[in-house]
């Protein structure tokens, strides 16, 4: 066998390594595994390999750290990639960059692009993400009319009743339709994105679903499920280190124990948050035991 061939060999197997490592969570396993396939892919010296591997690598270091490196490389991959495949993945990996960096008009830019490149490519699997990364994009803008629209055209481009694309689209709606107070619609579709999440043993995707849910209980005025939902989310983020749902978990609870008469629970949640995530704002647990905390948190944004 020759040494290119075995490199290649070696090269997918530690693509595929660092996916499974992605679908259960280990974003740390699939981050070193990405970045050994990137190397491997440099000493093949083939362009669009070495560039497939940059957008893996990306997917995952800017969700462990984004810094600058992440922007530079996408965006000169997307500049030069001829392959619309290419172009889609790295135009979708920079609107979830700028979703965490709270740039919303660049997060849709980036997502128009996304658009265009996955029909270029005429694959419904990168039609439904793109679509599904704009209106997240949307909804960072508050523009949630517009996004509720784009994820329901995002799920007739999923192929499967029960994959992870479909139940985060689904996450993603629901949230957005009860915003809108359509809550009929938006608990099917939370209801249903966490039994598909379940049934496939993807505790890293119930997070957010698990989230969306304690929001959504909470705006029905079902403080309990709330709580139920959000204490499982908050164990899952400890678990995983995700320090966002951390976060929105921290706040939705100290406002769901405040909304059952559980002024000490509250206190602890609001406490930890202000320590761990606004240790400036020491006047933070007060104020939160006043106003309604979900005013201060955007969930897909």
């Amino acid at each position: 066998m020759s040494s290119s061939k075995q490199r290649y060999e070696a090269y997918l197997q530690l693509r595929d390594e660092g996916s499974e490592a992605l679908r259960l969570g280990s974003l740390e396993a699939a981050l070193e595994s990405f970045e050994e396939a990137l190397v491997l892919a440099r000493e093949l010296g083939d362009r669009d390999l070495v560039d497939r591997a940059i957008c893996n690598r990306c997917r995952i270091a800017l969700e462990v750290s984004l810094t600058d490196r992440e922007l530079r490389e996408l965006s000169e991959v997307l500049l030069r990639a001829r392959d619309p495949e290419i172009g889609f993945l790295a135009a979708y990996n920079l609107v979830r960059a700028h979703l965490i960096r709270q740039d919303a008009q660049k997060a849709m830019f980036y997502g128009r692009i996304a658009n265009e490149r996955a029909r270029q490519a005429e694959r419904d699997d990168f039609i439904a993400d793109a679509r599904n990364g704009y209106g997240l994009a949307l909804l960072a803008d508050s523009q949630f009319h517009e996004a509720e629209e784009v994820f329901a055209d995002a799920l007739g481009h999923v192929d499967g009743e029960r994959s992870t694309v479909r139940a985060a689209i689904l996450d993603n709606l629901g949230y957005c339709q009860v915003v809108r107070g359509e809550y009929r619609s938006g608990f099917r579709a939370l209801l249903e994105s966490l039994r598909i999440l379940i049934r496939g043993q993807q505790p890293w995707n119930e997070m957010s679903t698990r989230v969306s849910l304690c929001f959504a209980y909470l705006d029905f005025g079902k403080y309990r499920p709330a709580l139920r939902h959000g204490r499982r989310a908050l164990g899952l983020a400890e678990d995983f280190g995700n320090r966002s749902m951390e976060k929105s978990a921290l706040f939705l609870l100290g406002e769901a124990s405040k909304l059952v008469g559980d002024d000490f629970g509250a206190r602890r949640y609001f406490d930890r948050l202000q320590a761990v995530y606004y240790p400036d704002l020491p006047f933070l647990p007060e104020m939160l035991m006043v106003v309604d905390a979900r005013s201060m948190v955007n969930l897909k944004a």
